[in-house]
């Protein structure tokens, strides 16, 4: 009957998105997930190919318990504890030997991919050395760009003669037109993401290259992050992307996207051409 038919349909869609989230959970070794039983744990891990791992198993709580834990990043760069998020009553997994920077093999080269520009305010500019140093083997999959102090940066992290970094252009300071350089890039097609610690209580003097840096990534449909929470959050994507090799996960990387509006304002463009030319 189609009513049956659709109650399959949506019990296999419920399904394939049960198994792509527990993927994603076993590919991120950041946190650990606790099904009903071992069993389901094993066949599901079994399923998504990916071997479940020690201790994410909880006997002794309930089956929607979360083993939970918080980062040294989090705790660090975002001032957060296991307390403040879960409660002082929560019991937490611990991994006396769990790295949470390990390295891990890229499906995608440097080279084979366009620039991941850096950029921080000065106010912003210790949170992403701090950023840098918890991610330094994620960071350096991607060819690096940014502006002059924060790639200097980089370079002291990585070493500037580091043959297993890859640097983009070092452009100016921002507000000796380091932005706009950045800009240039991204409309040459050679930027695919962005991390802009942006400082918001100050005052800038080149607030207008600010701006314009801002909109043409979201004209271009750029990958944009513009403070540590969201940096925090797009590590696991970045991560999960070239292990698995999956560009449809960042694929402003790979290829020259737009925003939705263009198709619009070139529409409206032509209108006015055409309005004028008779």
């Amino acid at each position: 009957s189609p009513e049956r038919a659709r109650g399959q349909r949506n019990s296999k869609q419920q399904k394939f998105l049960f198994v792509m989230y527990v993927r994603q959970i076993s590919v991120n070794s950041r946190y650990l997930v606790t099904m009903d039983t071992g069993d389901t744990v094993r066949r599901l891990s079994t399923q998504v190919g990916q071997p479940m791992r020690e201790g994410s198993v909880r006997k002794d709580r309930g089956p929607s318990s979360i083993a939970k834990r918080v980062s040294c990043l989090s705790e660090g760069l975002l001032g957060l504890t296991n307390d403040a998020l879960y409660g002082e009553e929560e019991e937490y997994e611990k991994f006396e030997d769990y790295d949470e920077d390990a390295d891990f093999e890229s499906f995608h080269e440097p080279e084979d991919m366009r620039c991941l520009a850096l950029i921080a305010h000065n106010n912003m500019k210790g949170a992403m050395k701090q950023f840098v140093n918890a991610h330094k083997n994620l960071l350096s999959k991607f060819r690096l760009t940014g502006t002059n102090t924060t790639m200097t940066m980089l370079k002291t992290v990585f070493g500037e003669d580091n043959p297993d970094v890859f640097y983009g252009p070092t452009c100016s300071s921002g507000p000796l037109g380091g932005d706009a350089q950045v800009c240039a890039q991204l409309c040459l097609e050679d930027i695919g993401g962005i991390f802009f610690f942006m400082d918001p209580l100050s005052a800038h003097p080149h607030e207008a290259d600010i701006q314009s840096l801002v909109r043409l990534a979201n004209v271009h449909n750029v990958m944009l992050v513009t403070n540590p929470t969201t940096a925090h959050s797009m590590v696991t994507l970045l991560q999960l992307a070239l292990e698995n090799g999956r560009k449809d996960l960042i694929p402003s990387f790979f290829l020259t996207l737009e925003s939705p509006s263009v198709k619009a304002y070139q529409e409206n463009q032509k209108k006015a051409l055409d309005a004028h030319t008779g």
